[in-house]
């Protein structure tokens, strides 16, 4: 290793002279700089490389060139000749990134390193290699592609490299929308840049039409001037005669110049690329979509943009979602109006009604081709959103009568799903009709017992009765006989016990029978009827805890604390339960003997369980010290030492409790 650094270092001794004869830097300078190379130089000729050591070795080099620059611009007496001073340290940068990338030639965030400072250099010769290498070592990452591409468009002024390297990518990796998005922006970026190049030039359509209006109007004014001599007038047979340019040109080719004529300029090669794209992802409605976004950064895309409809229309009349797009894209903004902000047209724009209607009309043929519940859903969504948008009334009232219209129209056609009739109630309850919403919210639970989204619209629209909460009482048996393994279900009902208790609707012993009830309830849930072990632990968690929280906080300590021991005995908690107990006794526990006790008592019912073992014998641990009561802290870790899995890990931790590091003990 010693004699790769030496070869190194011999190597910059030449450009380390001149850049101390050229005055950019001091003796002792350059002697830091050889003893920062070295130790860098070192670092990286390690037996097990770094890529932190090459990194920092470049981010030193480019600091260092910098530094050269600036005191470049101060010096005033220079040698006129250009040394390899001007340029030594970057090509110490370009071989320090040749060497890293030839370590790593899987990280592909290096490479993007390695380009990006290679053309904020302008190394023009040097990036068409490291582009090819990258490639090379990463023929299936899209971004690669795609910056090498853009670079031969934008800077080497290279539309065939482009499309080649394009087209090679995509035939490398054809399930890259992202390559086949980017293939189709540079046609369109193509044609853009031609379009923009005729009107400077002033060839093209507009310009003609406009050349042609003023000569029209110079003939006129010429005309009416007596002063000047007026030239006669050259005939169709003139012309003929007397030019044989004319006579060569032929009509095709004097069409093909035409910019509506030219294909190409018509956006041809973008449609080809479309057509090949949608073939390779015939199904996917966002990549189709993804072609309007780029459609509309450009100008005169109207005829394009409606290729792309007609294929949605074509391959996906069965799709609601595709449905929906194309009935939406009459508020979308004209392409060349588009902006970053909003993609729909404002609706303070007196286009919009006009629009708005169009969408309408079209969402009704849909629901009338596709008659299913989404189709309708979505039609629905689409006039509540706008519907909350528009503030004039006579607008909003028309998008009010046609949900109205629209949601009987569905029900006669039996296609109320579940989120259907959750939109209907809503619109009901905005409307304040609340009756015809609790009829609603009525019809869908018995419809579809086991949503839990309508049970709750339902809860909450029920109105108390003489001074009771029973109606919701008896909803919430209801509802929880049908989906017992809702946690949504469960933590409205734990709020409402709160309600209860807090307005003093019930008196605490009621409930206390009611929490105990529902802990009882959740603890011998069936695993059969939960979707998942851990959703039930989650339930049993926010019941039961919050069954504790409850009797802390309304009957006091002493009520905590025969409730968790009772829970303890026959509910099987879990760790969870015993943290918030933790937690409880201490915000309300008196401390004394009683309450360090009862702390010492959860935290051995807690070191029982299976999970977390580690944690919760550190955090016992961590209360006796804090306690002083060292006796049983030995007693405990002697026991610890024989149920943890990583016991070096564990004398680790229990080390740093030993050291004064004292854990959270109230968290497990």
């Amino acid at each position: 290793m010693a004699d790769t650094v030496q070869y190194y270092m011999e190597r910059m001794v030449p450009e380390l002279e001149e850049l101390e004869k050229k005055g950019y830097f001091s003796d002792v300078e350059i002697k830091s700089i050889v003893k920062k190379r070295t130790n860098f130089e070192y670092a990286m000729n390690r037996r097990i490389a770094k890529k932190i050591d090459f990194l920092r070795s470049i981010e030193y080099e480019i600091n260092l060139e910098a530094l050269r620059k600036k005191r470049k611009k101060r010096i005033t007496v220079i040698d006129g000749k250009v040394g390899t001073s001007e340029y030594s340290i970057n090509r110490r940068i370009f071989h320090l990134f040749k060497r890293a990338t030839n370590k790593f030639k899987g990280d592909l965030s290096l490479w993007i390193q390695y380009i990006e400072f290679a053309k904020k250099n302008d190394a023009q010769n040097i990036l068409s290699g490291i582009f090819a290498q990258a490639i090379q070592f990463h023929p299936n990452k899209p971004s690669l592609w795609i910056l090498a591409s853009s670079w031969e468009f934008e800077d080497n002024a290279n539309m065939g490299a482009a499309r080649l390297l394009l087209q090679r990518g995509l035939r490398l990796n054809p399930d890259q929308t992202s390559l086949w998005h980017e293939y189709f922006r540079l046609e369109l970026l193509y044609v853009e840049k031609i379009k923009a190049r005729r009107r400077i030039l002033g060839i093209d359509e507009k310009s003609e039409e406009q050349q042609k209006g003023d000569m029209e109007i110079d003939d006129e004014e010429e005309q009416k001037d007596d002063n000047m001599i007026q030239l006669p007038k050259i005939t169709g047979e003139d012309l003929n005669n007397d030019s044989d340019a004319v006579n060569q040109l032929k009509e095709k080719t004097a069409d093909a110049l035409k910019e509506g004529m030219n294909p190409i300029l018509q956006g041809l090669l973008a449609t080809i690329v479309y057509k090949n794209a949608i073939a390779a992802h015939p199904d996917n409605l966002d990549f189709r979509t993804a072609f309007i976004d780029i459609y509309r950064t450009f100008t005169d895309t109207e005829k394009g943009c409606d290729l792309v409809y007609d294929s949605i229309r074509q391959d996906m009349n069965d799709n609601p979602h595709a449905r929906t797009y194309l009935a939406t894209r009459h508020l979308f903004t004209k392409p060349n109006d588009a902006n970053n902000e909003s993609k729909y047209i404002s609706i303070t724009n007196p286009s919009f009604v006009v629009a708005l209607k169009a969408s309408v009309d079209e969402f009704n043929l849909s629901v009338k081709e596709l008659c299913v519940p989404l189709m309708w859903q979505l039609y629905l969504e689409f006039l509540i959103q706008w519907r909350k948008l528009i503030s004039e009334e006579n607008l909003k009232l028309y998008l009010t009568k046609l949900l109205q219209r629209t949601f009987t129209s569905c029900q006669k056609k039996d296609c109320l799903s579940e989120e259907i009739y959750k939109l209907w109630i809503d619109l009901l309850v905005d409307q304040d009709e609340i009756t015809q919403a609790q009829s609603k919210a009525k019809e869908a639970t018995k419809k579809y017992p086991h949503c839990p989204a309508l049970w709750l619209a339902r809860i909450s629209l029920a109105q108390k009765e003489d001074g009771n909460d029973q109606p919701q009482m008896i909803l919430f048996k209801q509802a929880l006989e049908n989906l017992p393994s809702s946690y949504d279900l469960w933590a409205s009902y734990d709020d409402f016990l709160q309600r209860l208790s807090e307005e003093n609707t019930l008196t605490s012993e009621e409930v206390n029978d009611l929490y105990l009830d529902a802990c009882q309830r959740v603890t011998y849930l069936l695993p059969s009827v939960m979707t998942a072990t851990e959703e039930r632990n989650h339930i049993k968690d926010l019941i039961l805890s919050n069954y504790i929280k409850w009797s802390a906080d309304v009957c006091g300590i002493e009520a905590a604390r025969m409730a968790y021991k009772k829970v303890i005995q026959s509910m099987y908690p879990t760790i969870q339960f015993y943290k918030t107990c933790l937690e409880v006794e201490n915000t309300y526990g008196q401390g004394g003997q009683d309450g360090q006790n009862k702390v010492e008592y959860l935290f051995e019912m807690a070191v029982r369980m299976e999970n977390s073992k580690e944690d919760t014998y550190l955090s016992y641990l961590s209360y006796l010290y804090s306690q002083k009561k060292f006796q049983k802290a030995n007693t405990i870790y002697w026991k610890a030492s024989k149920e943890v899995l990583d016991k070096a890990t564990f004398d680790l931790r229990f080390q740093d409790i030993k050291n004064g590091t004292v854990f959270n003990v109230f968290a497990l």
